[in-house]
């Protein structure tokens, strides 16, 4: 018998899901413990601090990063990744935002400060979704020695697990727009919702959309008189770009990806950009009668409360950031200090270990065929060349 995957089957097999997927309780659980895991390490190094030579670091846990102020370095870090994309023209916003919040999960701004992670992971999605640009151009362009670039990278690497697909909701948001255009236009077949309907009753429904709320995000607004057809299109594209601008901000710098499935990301800023069109989409897929409607329904909701609860204020300034790093200076973990160091005396022990692996094999065959020839005798060619000496 056939099993038929549904899109919630397949989003459930992949790595997102099954590794980064959190609940809020559950990944605040997981902040507090990388955190209180460098707190611990940092006491034991506490009397390098450089802030006055403090015997006790537990003592002085004040001059540590606090767990909020490491994530706020970290939101910061994740709009200059945004910015210099931006500025680059790269589409891996979204990629390099995710590698810099998964990594701090599990390692911490006193062990890894991200001004030097950063700059890895955004050349890291680079490669990952195929942006090409050489690492000497990319090291040229934001004025950083390439060595730099690549000494994080193997840790990198181990704090994503070796997982680099990130699942994201732009590509389900264009097809939504294509498939509310082709309503709009009368061009779908029929589709189950409250009823079944053919285009033509889809299309009056669609006009019959009552306007978006003032609060909506959308920048439309509705035509003196009736609605026509040529309005719907416009309609729909201003909440397509509205949805879009909160995928692209407030969807990066908040921790809605660990907590909430690309669809409902794109569904939560689709209700915010503009709710009735939302509302009318969804009835399109769920009918009002689904017993899954409220529960997905609840979940949107409470995921657009995150992307409008977002502000552009609560990004730390340059002020606010020199400030944090300065106290970082102090306290950050010195085995860690210099990365490219460290990076190059492990790539010299690995080329070291392989010497020794290749003498190692070397001698085992040579006392391998040595013990065969003290059993068996010399080969042929040798005990004939023996022979005539």
């Amino acid at each position: 018998m056939t099993q038929t995957l549904t899109e919630d089957d397949l989003y459930r097999t992949s790595t997102q899901y099954r590794l980064w997927s959190f609940s809020p309780e559950s990944l605040l659980a997981q902040r507090r413990k990388t955190h209180d895991i460098a707190i611990e390490r940092a006491c034991r190094y506490g009397g390098s601090l450089s802030n006055g030579g403090v015997e006790d670091g537990a003592a002085h846990e004040e001059a540590y990063l606090t767990a909020e102020e490491e994530l706020r370095l970290v939101q910061r870090y994740c709009e200059q990744i945004r910015t210099t994309s931006d500025h680059f023209k790269w589409p891996i916003n979204a990629t390099a935002v995710q590698y810099l919040r998964r990594f701090y999960l599990s390692n911490s701004c006193l062990t890894y400060p991200p001004k030097e992670i950063y700059k890895t992971v955004l050349f890291l999605a680079c490669k990952t979704e195929a942006t090409h640009m050489t690492l000497s151009e990319y090291a040229r362009r934001i004025s950083t020695d390439p060595d730099a670039i690549l000494a994080p990278e193997y840790k990198v690497m181990q704090a994503l697990r070796f997982t680099l697909d990130v699942r994201q909701p732009y590509k389900g948001l264009k097809g939504v727009l294509m498939e509310l255009l082709n309503m709009a236009n009368g061009m779908v077949g029929e589709i189950e919702g409250v009823e079944s309907k053919g285009a033509q009753a889809l299309q009056q429904d669609m006009l019959a959309i009552e306007k978006p709320p003032k609060d909506a995000q959308t920048p439309w607004t509705a035509p003196a008189g009736t609605v026509q057809v040529k309005h719907l299109a416009d309609r729909i594209n201003a909440a397509y770009s509205a949805a879009r601008q909160l995928l692209d901000k407030p969807a990066l710098l908040t921790d809605v990806y660990f907590l909430y499935t690309p669809s409902q990301l794109l569904l939560a800023a689709l209700h915010l950009a503009d709710a009735p069109l939302t509302s009318f989409y969804l009835t399109t897929k769920l009918p009002l009668s689904s017993p899954v409607r409220p529960k997905i329904l609840a979940t949107v909701h409470t995921c657009a409360s995150v992307l409008s609860s977002f502000s552009d204020n609560q990004i730390m300034t340059k002020d606010d950031r020199a400030a944090l790093e300065t106290k970082l200076e102090n306290c950050r973990d010195p085995s860690t200090r210099d990365l490219v160091k460290a990076h190059a005396a492990a790539k010299r022990g690995s080329e070291s270990d392989e010497e020794e692996k290749v003498k190692k094999r070397k001698l085992a065959r040579e006392k391998s065929l040595k013990e065969g020839e003290d059993l068996f005798g010399p080969s042929l060619g040798t005990a004939a060349n023996g022979g005539k000496g």
